[in-house]
């Protein structure tokens, strides 16, 4: 099937890809196969799939597939080397119950992280070291945006996840759950081992140039530092976050 340019969906896509948000229809924009494959073995709804001419005809169940000129399509992707497929899909919506299930939890805060590469491998490594969901405080990158969506690889759509919250009323939710919080800091006295990461935990994850600021310190049950050399001063967040999972994977197995 072929649309225009002025089409009502592809006015919405352009608008929302150029923004890093939702569509005006509450649809992600993505982009490329192996997302579009990512989001089908998620069981995540396909809504409308768009293609550059000359590209391989998905086999997408219950999904609209559109044909665009290369003209139009230039207009939607948000990728350089763009490999001919963008889509829309619908997201589940999560809550922060879901991010603490199964028991006990395991969730990352992210704490003002502002790039959206570091959030979307944070979202990866959360699913692969056994993170049971990630909660973003404001002035966080949106899980909507497109760097990110593609550094998750998939990611986005199983681990439940939950943005835009305020510090006081999420330390309040864990405090009334039964909820640890642990922050890291590169001069904490002590090291990640000493912590039993079998408890429920909430890990804060710290802005990428200041770390974890006064308010955030001061919710922690605990401070704790990544064992390393001091000549590097500290680790990208990501990095440190897959160090930390580790050793809470290593005690929980």
């Amino acid at each position: 099937m072929q649309i225009g340019k002025h089409n009502g969906k592809l006015i919405e896509l352009r608008k929302a890809t150029r923004r890093g948000v939702l569509t005006a229809s509450g649809l992600l924009p993505i982009e490329g196969p192996i997302l579009l494959e990512e989001a089908e073995r998620s069981g995540t709804q396909i809504v409308d799939v768009f293609l550059r001419p000359g590209t391989p005809r998905p086999a997408v169940v219950g999904a609209s597939v559109y044909d665009l000129t290369d003209e139009i399509f230039k207009t939607l992707q948000s990728t350089e080397h763009s490999q001919g497929v963008i889509a829309t899909v619908r997201l589940r919506e999560f809550n922060i119950k879901d991010t603490l299930t199964p028991s006990p939890a395991l969730v990352i805060v992210l704490c003002r992280i502002q790039d959206p590469g570091n959030v979307g491998t944070i979202l990866r490594v959360g699913e692969a070291l056994g993170a049971t969901g990630c909660l973003a405080l404001r002035e966080t990158a949106s899980f909507h945006n497109g760097k990110l969506v593609r550094a998750s690889a998939g990611s986005l759509f199983r681990l439940p996840h939950v943005g835009s919250l305020e510090l006081t009323e999420t330390v309040q939710d864990f405090r009334s759950r039964g909820v640890f919080i642990v922050g890291t800091a590169p001069m904490a006295p002590s090291t990640i081992e000493v912590w039993d990461w079998r408890k429920p935990t909430a890990l804060l994850v710290g802005n990428e140039g200041g770390g974890l600021n006064d308010a955030e310190l001061h919710a922690c049950d605990a401070v704790l530092r990544i064992p390393q050399k001091p000549t590097v001063e500290s680790l990208n967040s990501a990095i440190a976050t897959a160090v930390v999972l580790y050793e809470a994977s290593k005690q929980r197995h």
